[in-house]
């Protein structure tokens, strides 16, 4: 008898999830999934695994696994890393990218920075801003270490970037949020109001090794439906 391959996680992950229907009270059971799937059943129950750690799903011991039907309308998933130009696609709109600026330079003392990197650091540092259907909604300063002399095309997402200019492929992201008021410099690009109250968020993303691939200081306009900041959490009793 010829054993199963597994597929590739994220691929399987991606297949169970085109099962997935939000009205529905469960998914179905493993060993349906992995004839639907073509997969191992230890597999199926590792993209369980990890499907819950993400939120889309309930497992519950003896019991089938319950999909979370509110996740579709939670707009965007700030436990999540996803490029801006995607997540404004996904949620029915048109995506604009502006590079508002990009430079190589030296990393220098002083009251604004954001970052924990050593003075003299060199970097590439960007300046972004996402317009939703033409109206300005997010404004990024992202800060990328620069170890290889590459080119690199500063339009592309930070994580990209990082990868290629100092060879960090990200796993994780510490987030730290705030809230703050515009400041003049900051409220022109974005044609709001200066002082305009807004959410400041700070993410901080380095590889498996601990080495820094990016720090990054994002802040946004109120967001349109689909496009609210939000956050899924596991409960645990």
């Amino acid at each position: 008898m010829t054993e199963k391959r597994a597929p590739d996680q994220d691929a399987l992950i991606d297949r169970i999830l085109h099962l997935w229907r939000a009205d529905a009270d469960t998914l179905p059971s493993e060993p349906r999934l992995a004839e639907l799937t073509g997969a191992s059943r230890n597999s199926v129950r590792e993209a369980l695994i990890r499907l819950e750690e993400r939120g889309y799903v309930h497992r519950t011991q003896g019991a089938r696994t319950s999909p979370n039907r509110r996740l579709p309308g939670v707009g965007r998933r700030i436990d999540q890393q996803f490029d801006h130009s995607l997540s404004i696609r996904a949620a029915g709109y048109d995506a604009t990218l502006d590079l508002v600026s990009s430079e190589r330079t030296s990393l220098v003392p002083g009251i604004h920075r954001f970052d924990d990197l050593p003075d003299g650091t060199s970097v590439l540092r960007t300046v972004k801003m996402w317009r939703v259907d033409g109206a300005p909604y997010a404004l990024a300063e992202d800060l990328v270490p620069l170890v290889d002399e590459v080119e690199l095309d500063p339009h592309r997402p930070v994580f990209e970037l990082a990868e290629a200019a100092n060879g960090v492929r990200v796993a994780w992201e510490t987030m730290w949020i705030e809230a703050t008021g515009l400041d003049a410099e900051r409220a022109a690009l974005l044609s709001a109001e200066a002082a305009t109250p807004v959410i400041e968020m700070t993410y901080c993303g380095y590889g498996a090794d601990d080495a820094i691939g990016y720090w990054s200081r994002e802040v946004q306009l109120p967001a349109p439906p689909g496009l609210r900041n939000a956050l899924i959490r596991r409960v645990r009793s």
